[in-house]
């Protein structure tokens, strides 16, 4: 059983590709030069390979009403229901071990059995890598930390509006739970066997 376990945060078109409505050349656009290989290497390493998605449903009971009215009207509309922004990357391959979740909020814990998911597959480490650092991967750590998993966050492996924001938030999350590493330190502790 793997004792680690990589949640790849929201890679879907509204973030990772140009035509995306929250699309950050410099920072999402640089992360993509290398982030599938990574990812495939994580994978042959022996790490559980967890793609999370969000999805704003067109019925607004689902969840949280207000989060749903936020994302599907106006500028800010994004990941909703059936739109091509909700649509995972085109270059996230699920592989036949690899688990695909969805979530309809910030964190990828809130009011779903992701932390049976991990406990039951044995998962002691929980890596997070994807998009936005600063909201949904910020917001998954802080859950993980809290249902007491060893958690970090793989710097070089996620992306938010600036290089700058990025930086604040890995530097926050370090401090307090979830300690930032780059993805060679993963591959190093892999290989140590930590991971």
């Amino acid at each position: 059983m793997p004792k680690t376990a990589v949640l790849v945060i929201d890679m879907q078109k509204d973030f990772t590709i140009p035509d995306g409505k929250f699309y950050y050349a410099e920072t999402t656009g640089e992360m993509m030069k290398t982030f599938i290989s990574k990812l495939n290497k994580m994978r042959d390493m022996g790490a559980l390979i967890i793609i999370v998605y969000t999805m704003h449903p067109i019925n607004e009971k689902e969840v949280n009403p207000e989060l749903t009215r936020m994302f599907k009207d106006g500028k800010k509309a994004s990941l909703v229901e059936g739109s091509m922004g909700s649509k995972l990357d085109d270059r996230i391959v699920l592989h036949k071990q690899d688990v695909l979740f969805r979530k309809y909020a910030p964190s990828a814990f809130f009011k779903t059995n992701l932390d049976q998911i991990l406990e039951e597959k044995g998962v002691e480490n929980v890596l997070i890598c994807g998009v936005k650092t600063n909201v949904c991967c910020r917001a998954t750590a802080t859950d993980s930390y809290s249902y007491k998993f060893k958690t970090f966050m793989i710097s070089d492996m996620l992306s938010t509006n600036t290089k700058e924001i990025n930086e604040f938030h890995l530097s926050e999350m370090t401090k307090y739970f979830a300690k930032a590493i780059t993805s060679n330190e993963v591959f190093k502790r892999f290989k140590e066997g930590t991971f």
